[in-house]
């Protein structure tokens, strides 16, 4: 409240009220009455009335008719306590104003008003006491403005304020800020202390560009994102940011304006930054590994056919953008895997990454496609030779010595050339080619360059043709299972299936494993026809015994080598074997002597948690590679299964004793025996004799497609055999 001067303004009354209105209606000319009149009452958004002494209303213009309903008629003589609401009423705040203004002093404060109808509005009132010419109180005069727009917009603004406040505060892993419009930072909640590091008393009052890189603060950056949310009303960011410590970290946030004030000002802003440096680390990493191949970090396929795809078209727009394509395979390399392990195979890989960057330029890209292929794409070349030059570059290269593990290990190459040209439209197609000339120089006896032309097309190896064909094989359905029964030598007895996978090629018929595995195993696609046939043969057995039969069988599926390369296999197993819902006592893995010989700390861990799942193991086609009996002692496998070569070799006295030395040694180390290619009943006699346990072979059965496999198992008076 604030007193002033005394004020001499004349009112305007009726000539029949009350005494106080009388006698300032005879201090004022009637051109007076009507100037003030026509003044007032051009007041039309504001209520200016005033009252008498005793409270009651002396006039009444057209703006408090419209504020508060009344028309002159209705109040003039009445008591100003009409205006005002039952709460003020009861606490007496009718009774204070007008003491107030009697007392000679001008007030203003804000307060709810009622009007005719019962409806509130907020008002803002100035109240202030009337004399006459002489100095005498004829009472007072009230001017009211409604503002409840911006009342109710104060209140929002706060209440949000308030609930923003204590929202903020709560938020820990995001630093929420406001800034004002010079930058000084004027608000800093626990998330921001916990992310940049800096203490409230610390930061507040300084301009929030010191949270910026020196560098960033030079190109006048903070200032540029300020600009950006003053016009858009937010600015985006995402921008490595700098710490208490000076250390940086990669902050995703938006800068946005603050809630203007009611005359629609801007107020400031506020920052909300979050750190995104872990989810940035995994973004790249994520992104790194589907563009780049994990064992050599040369770009993958798909990266690299991305390339190919710029060159062909560059090519397109101007022909002398010449370039060409090098498809290089390591010769012999499945033969060092057997005889090294996987950790010397996948070694040399590496090495011959890092051998082949060393051949190319700059501007030329490099890419492991999978497996021991790999590729470059030579950009720039004015000559067919400068490909081949290439090409010898990477050949001596690879000749070099090299030991791994203090093993000699020796590797050459076989590389296909192809010349880009506009009559390309994929990079498959240069590649396809590239890859025929790479065959063609396996054939010529390998470690050499062959140059790609049309005539290759029609006389490349079926080698050529399975490559390709092989990687939609699954994709097309043309993969297929039989099932060849095992037998318990004793008494006949059906006690299991092995899976083997055939491919009903769509031009060359059938083929046999051997005609396909290999090349599958040397490009990498065996790890998908392993976990297919897994799934095959799990999800078989369960439905046999489903059927009503075969509770008690077996089901043996092979496994490569590769597949203990994986840290997820055992994992996919119990994926598998959940899937199916096979038991996994049902399920026997055949796992290759490079595989289990190798005695590798990962390897035996691999084979530990199988057991742990409760799969039984074996070792497939014993004496074929490298291994020895001694060493499966330290070896967590169940049984021996005996190559068909060496059962075939029995009847010579010396193969007799290689087998009855296998299995006599096995038993000692409680391994079950399973000899393979049983075809004749001598064979059976003498493996019978000499204590085999199983067998498997066309003397039982061939493998066996799914309806032929029932049918055998329906045989329930298999004859016994002597």
């Amino acid at each position: 409240m604030r007193k002033s001067a005394k004020t001499r303004v004349p009112s305007v009354i009726s000539d029949n009220h009350q005494l106080a209105g009388a006698q300032l209606a005879a201090k004022v000319s009637g051109a007076e009455q009507l100037l003030y009149r026509f003044l007032v009452d051009s007041l039309t958004e504001y209520a200016v009335f005033a009252v008498s002494p005793d409270g009651n209303v002396i006039s009444w213009n057209v703006g408090a008719a419209k504020t508060f309903g009344y028309s002159e008629a209705d109040v003039l003589g009445k008591s100003f306590e009409i205006i005002f609401t039952a709460e003020d009423k009861t606490a007496g705040a009718p009774q204070d104003e007008l003491s107030s203004a009697l007392s000679g002093e001008q007030t203003q404060h804000d307060r709810w008003h009622v009007r005719q109808d019962g409806t509130r509005f907020w008002g803002t009132n100035t109240v202030q006491p009337l004399y006459d010419a002489d100095g005498v109180l004829l009472g007072f005069t009230k001017l009211v403005r409604d503002t409840t727009k911006s009342h109710v917009a104060l209140e929002e603004l706060s209440d949000s304020e308030q609930q923003l406040r204590l929202l903020v505060e709560s938020v820990r892993e995001y630093a929420i800020f406001s800034i004002e419009l010079d930058g000084r930072i004027k608000s800093w909640n626990s998330g921001a202390q916990k992310v940049f590091g800096y203490e409230q008393a610390d930061i507040l009052g300084r301009n929030f560009a010191l949270l910026y890189s020196v560098e960033d603060i030079s190109n006048g950056v903070p200032q540029a994102e300020l600009r950006r949310a003053r016009v858009h009303g937010h600015a985006n960011v995402e921008r490595w940011l700098v710490r208490k410590d000076g250390t940086r970290f990669l902050a995703s946030g938006k800068i946005s304006q603050l809630k203007r004030d009611p005359a629609g000002q801007l107020r400031g802003f506020v920052n909300i930054a979050h750190d995104i440096t872990g989810h940035h680390a995994a973004a790249e990493d994520l992104r790194r590994r589907a563009q780049y191949d994990e064992l050599t970090e040369l770009p993958n396929r798909r990266t690299f056919y991305e390339h190919v795809s710029r060159a062909i078209g560059a090519m397109k727009r101007r022909p002398s953008n010449a370039f060409a394509v090098l498809f290089i395979d390591l010769d012999h390399f499945k033969a060092v895997n057997d005889e090294f392990g996987h950790i010397i195979a996948d070694e040399l890989l590496a090495v011959t990454a890092r051998r082949l960057e060393h051949c190319i330029r700059s501007e030329d890209i490099v890419a492991r496609l999978g497996g021991d292929e790999f590729a470059i794409l030579i950009n720039g070349i004015a000559e067919v030779s400068d490909a081949a030059d290439a090409a010898q570059r990477i050949g001596l290269q690879m000749r070099k010595a090299l030991t791994i593990d203090g093993r000699d290990v020796r590797a050459t190459v076989s590389v296909g050339i192809a010349i880009g040209s506009i009559a390309y439209d994929r990079p498959e197609d240069i590649l396809r080619d590239a890859d025929s000339a790479m065959y063609v120089a396996k054939s010529e006896g390998r470690a050499r360059a062959v140059l790609f032309d049309a005539s290759m097309a029609s006389s490349i190896d079926l080698n050529v043709d399975l490559a390709g064909d092989m990687r939609y094989a699954l994709e097309r359905n043309e993969l297929r299972v039989v099932y060849q029964p095992i037998v318990r030598l004793s008494d006949a007895t059906l006690v299991g299936f092995e899976s083997l996978v055939r491919w009903e090629h769509p031009r060359r018929g059938l083929l046999l494993p051997a005609q396909f595995i290999p090349k599958a195993e040397e490009s990498g696609l065996i790890l998908s026809i392993d976990r297919w046939m897994l799934a095959e043969g799990c999800r078989q057995l369960a439905a046999w015994q489903a059927a009503g039969f075969g509770d008690q069988l077996q089901m043996s599926v092979n496994v490569s080598t590769k597949e203990f390369t994986r840290d997820d296999f055992v994992a996919d197993l119990g994926e598998i074997l959940e899937s199916s819902g096979l038991s996994p006592s049902r399920l026997r893995l055949e796992i290759t002597e490079s595989a289990i010989m190798e005695q590798s700390t990962r390897v035996n861990l691999m084979l530990a948690e199988i057991r742990k799942l409760g799969i039984e193991l074996d070792v497939d086609d014993f004496g074929t590679g490298y291994s020895s009996l001694a060493a499966l002692q330290h070896i967590a496998v169940d049984a021996l299964k005996i190559d068909s070569s060496f059962v075939a070799g029995m009847s010579s006295p010396i193969g007799k004793g290689l087998v009855e030395t296998v299995i006599y040694l096995a038993h000692k180390l409680d391994l079950v025996v399973v000899a393979e290619g049983i075809e004749t009943v001598e064979q059976l006699g003498r493996l019978a004799r000499l204590g085999c346990d199983f067998g498997q072979g066309f003397f039982f059965a061939p493998p066996l497609d799914t309806q032929a496999a029932a049918a055998y198992m329906r045989r329930t008076d298999l004859a016994r055999l002597p």
